[in-house]
């Protein structure tokens, strides 16, 4: 098992067991995915700024990675002794506070990949090193961005968190997840959050 592979393994553990289901389809979620926008006020500096793509494992609580916290790292400069990164360019993100040595994806697929959770439409978030090995040696891997790390809360954490004014909910789309840039992408977000709550 690679470094790569045993590092995921160790992030899929923690996450939840929905992400090990028979090899015949995504993971299963409760809701749909979204974006949490923090409102100005949240000063955690994990969060100040941030918007999250969220998604619910149904046994489990929410998991997200944070969409606009570039880092100036590469796949190769920080995994040099992966032979399936070593040479890959694509900067990481800083997907949150939790596993910040385990890293995510998101990827666009069809059929539904097994050990990954649908967000919206063909786009899928993972933390499963085999499905990337795979994605990432076929010339046509569909990767679409990579993370440090992840967000997760306890089942009714973010409920709690969102009654108390710290975010803005919005439902996700993956045309704000594939294009949008991460420079501009809270005040966006808070522009559309706050129109939709006036």
């Amino acid at each position: 098992m690679t470094a790569l592979l045993r590092l995921t393994a160790v992030l899929l553990s923690l996450l939840c067991a929905t992400l090990l289901p028979a090899p015949t389809g995504a993971a299963d979620t409760a809701s749909p995915a979204i974006f949490l926008v923090a409102k100005p006020e949240l000063t955690d500096p994990n969060f100040a700024q941030s918007v999250v793509l969220v998604v619910f494992p149904k046994n489990g609580g929410p998991v997200g990675v944070i969409l606009n916290r570039p880092l100036k790292l590469t796949l190769k400069e920080t995994f040099p002794s992966e032979p399936q990164l070593k040479n890959r360019g694509e900067h990481l993100y800083f997907g949150g506070p939790v596993q910040t040595n385990g890293l995510m994806f998101l990827l666009r697929l069809s059929p539904a990949p097994a050990n990954a959770f649908p967000v919206v439409d063909d786009l899928y978030l993972s933390g499963d090193g085999q499905l990337l090995d795979d994605q990432l040696s076929r010339p046509d891997g569909k990767v679409q961005q990579f993370f440090l790390g992840y967000a997760g809360w306890a089942p009714s954490q973010l409920d709690f968190e969102i009654a108390e004014g710290a975010w803005y909910v919005v439902p996700a789309d993956s045309e704000t997840v594939l294009r949008a840039d991460p420079k501009t992408l809270w005040r966006d977000l808070l522009l559309r959050a706050t129109a939709v709550k006036a």
